[in-house]
């Protein structure tokens, strides 16, 4: 279409990419246990190994998804021909991708599962039956990207979302039917579960495929090879590294202390990522609207996004920090809280500043500079590995935790200077930094009363609250005028809705009269 049509706010945007954020977790919830009820531990070990498979070859994508959704965000809606010509040769070379996709993961399926694992013999023949549907799943995932690629860079959130949660409904679902009524076998649920993701795949392309009209295959242009795969060449090595990067500490606690040791480091590392839901979904939505902007528009953009991140996620981060450890013990029981109640602390310390370099990040790449991104990563490598190593072998899994605290702070702050984001972003966003930092030394002091913790918490939000009006002030004031506009339409609905009641039924009364339109009641 080649029509202009305004863009939404970007907390719309972001609203929606929140509810599409958490949505996929819920699915799971329900789903999940009930599929592993039906199939069986064995069964579904195998399947989270397909996931684990199909995750690590995502980087054959080799960026084109995100270097496609760059490039498009660039260009008016208008500039049908130039759209087109990206749109052709990066379906194109998704395609060619996803053939070779197809067939490392058929080779790479067959030796993992049937040769490295051990696999229960009567699962074999089960799993020789899949294989060339487990094959298919990568090509599905890479063309997928490429289509949810094309609507967010129209900004098409709303359906983007709506694609991609009803694509893992059904993907989710038809497993679990098939299971229940049909068979458990994995000859049985794996090709379920590729043919209906095929079919929601198909559906979400063909919507992309229709936004852009102006697509045609003869438009292929190997002018936007080049420029496709040098953007993409660096997302790809990003995408390399920082998997590799976000597991070291799992990798090194498993050699150095054990497999025992990582349960109590990786579950509150679980649940700490968890919390950045919200950041992530920050950096979808910025991503297509950094692309399109000058550069000074896009870093003003970015700072303010930081900065009411970075404190609003800072006083959660400090209530969670005082919560966590009466948490733990109703979830997972005094004594796993003892081993790990002060590593979960000090992970949910690191995620705040890991959590940050969304926008950096999201800025770097935005504005056509994946390349900084990428090196940034590459030298941490090193002196990353080393800490992880000093720190392990001296403090345990808590010295993995301030490791990760250490690189978190790190890498936001390299993250801050090289996109060249102002300097007193460092000085507005300290009060937060001290403000989870005193958290964590604070619940110390507070560990046995629940009470007080909790009560701690709630300072805490308020704290954060304060420091938003302090610094952010036009927000604080948006945000309060949409609430209160929300009360105002609520209390009007409320007001004017029938009541019923047995005294009344039949009779007939006038309308009430409302008040005058005055320049006041308008503008609530």
């Amino acid at each position: 279409m080649s029509t202009e049509k305004p863009k939404r706010q970007l907390s719309v945007n972001f609203a929606i990419n929140v509810a599409g954020a958490i949505a996929p977790i819920v699915i799971a919830l329900v789903t999940v246990p009930i599929l592993v009820r039906h199939i069986g531990d064995a069964r579904y070990g195998v399947m989270s190994i397909v996931w684990v498979l199909l995750g690590y070859l995502g980087f054959l994508d080799l960026g084109l998804s995100r270097a496609s959704t760059n490039a498009l965000s660039r260009l008016p809606f208008s500039a049908t021909q130039e759209r087109s010509e990206i749109v052709a040769t990066s379906f194109l070379l998704n395609m060619a991708l996803a053939g070779l996709g197809a067939v490392l993961l058929y080779f790479a399926g067959n030796f993992l599962l049937l040769t490295v694992f051990t696999v229960p013999p009567e699962l074999e023949a089960e799993i020789a039956t899949a294989l060339p549907f487990i094959a298919c799943l990568l090509p599905l995932a890479l063309i997928s990207g490429f289509s949810i690629g094309i609507l967010e860079s129209r900004e098409r959130f709303f359906l983007a979302n709506a694609l991609q949660i009803g694509g893992m409904i059904v993907g989710q679902v038809v497993p679990v039917l098939c299971a229940i009524l049909i068979s458990p076998n994995l000859s049985v649920i794996i090709p379920a579960a590729a043919l209906s993701r095929a079919a929601s795949v198909i559906v979400a392309t063909l919507i992309a495929l229709y936004t852009e009209q102006g697509f045609r295959f003869d438009r292929f242009r190997f002018a936007k090879v080049r420029s496709l795969m040098n953007y993409g060449g660096w997302i790809t090595l990003s995408s390399i590294i920082l998997p590799v990067l976000n597991t070291l500490d799992q990798i090194i606690i498993g050699k150095t202390l054990g497999v025992s040791a990582v349960t109590y480091y990786s579950v509150p590392m679980n649940l700490v990522m968890r919390s950045q839901v919200f950041t992530s979904s920050l950096a979808r939505t910025l991503f297509p609207r950094l692309s399109s902007l000058p550069r000074a528009e896009a870093i003003a953009i970015s700072e303010r996004a930081m900065m009411v991140s970075g404190i609003l996620y800072g006083g959660l981060c400090a209530a969670g920090i005082f919560l966590m450890r009466p948490f733990l013990d109703l979830w997972m029981g005094p004594s796993f809280t003892a081993i790990a109640g002060t590593v979960a602390v000090v992970l949910l310390m690191g995620s705040w500043p890991n959590a940050l370099t969304f926008a950096p990040f999201t800025l770097l790449q935005g504005q056509g500079r994946p390349d900084m991104t990428a090196k940034i990563h590459v030298a941490q490598m090193v002196p990353y590995v080393l800490l992880l190593l000093l720190l392990t072998h001296q403090f345990g899994i808590l010295g993995a935790a301030i490791a990760f605290l250490c690189r978190g702070y790190a890498d936001c702050s390299l993250l801050i200077l090289f996109s060249q984001m102002p300097r007193r972003i460092f000085r507005a966003l300290f009060p937060s930094a001290v403000q989870v930092i005193a958290a964590g030394l604070l619940q110390i002091l507070l560990a046995g009363s629940t009470l007080a913790l909790f009560l701690a918490a709630c300072v805490s939000m308020i704290v954060s609250i304060v420091l938003l009006r302090a610094q952010e002030r036009q927000v604080f004031d948006e945000t309060l005028a949409v609430a209160a506009g929300a009360w105002n339409r609520r209390r009007a609905r409320e007001a004017t809705a029938p009541v019923t009641n047995p005294s009344t039924v039949g009779r007939t009364f006038p309308p009430a009269v409302g008040a005058p339109k005055t320049v006041e009641n308008q503008g609530a």
